[in-house]
């Protein structure tokens, strides 16, 4: 089954810091029980502000890394995310449009998009490349405590 990450988008308030009211933590929290309960929730999790981050620009042909500290622009930023584990886009769409933020006074974003499978980059792995991903897949799902549909 095909994997999908649904951002949430950062706002003025999410990057200030500000934690949503106490009915919006509510929602969200039913939401992510819902998600749960239909066992398409691979993982998800909230983002601090970009005051807390670091981006690592690589330039290219071998230059070494540089550094920014943030914050960034509002408009650049994720302020948390779902990775589901859905049959369709179809379905992976019905999910999002059941997120709680549609009550959000202020309105909010969100952006829904697939994972690369293996299936999708066929002619760009070798054998060998295939096997050491799916060894890793393995260890990585065991990790947070995903169990592979049959």
């Amino acid at each position: 089954m095909p994997r999908f990450i649904l951002f949430i988008r950062a706002d003025e308030d999410s990057e200030s810091g500000k934690m949503p009211p106490q009915e919006a933590i509510e929602a969200m929290t039913n939401f992510w029980k819902e998600l749960v309960a239909a066992n398409v929730l691979v993982y998800g999790d909230g983002m601090h502000a970009s005051s807390k981050s670091t981006r690592i620009i690589f330039p290219g042909n071998g230059a070494t890394p540089q550094l920014r500290k943030g914050p960034f622009p509002v408009n650049e930023l994720v302020a948390g995310f779902w990775i589901l584990e859905v049959k369709d886009h179809d379905e992976a769409l019905m999910w999002a449009k059941k997120c709680p933020v549609v009550n959000s006074p202020k309105g909010c974003t969100l952006e829904l998009r697939p994972f690369i499978t293996m299936e999708d980059a066929k002619d760009s792995f070798t054998d060998e490349m295939r096997k050491e991903y799916e060894k890793g897949r393995k260890v990585i799902d065991a990790k947070v405590g995903f169990k592979k549909s049959e």
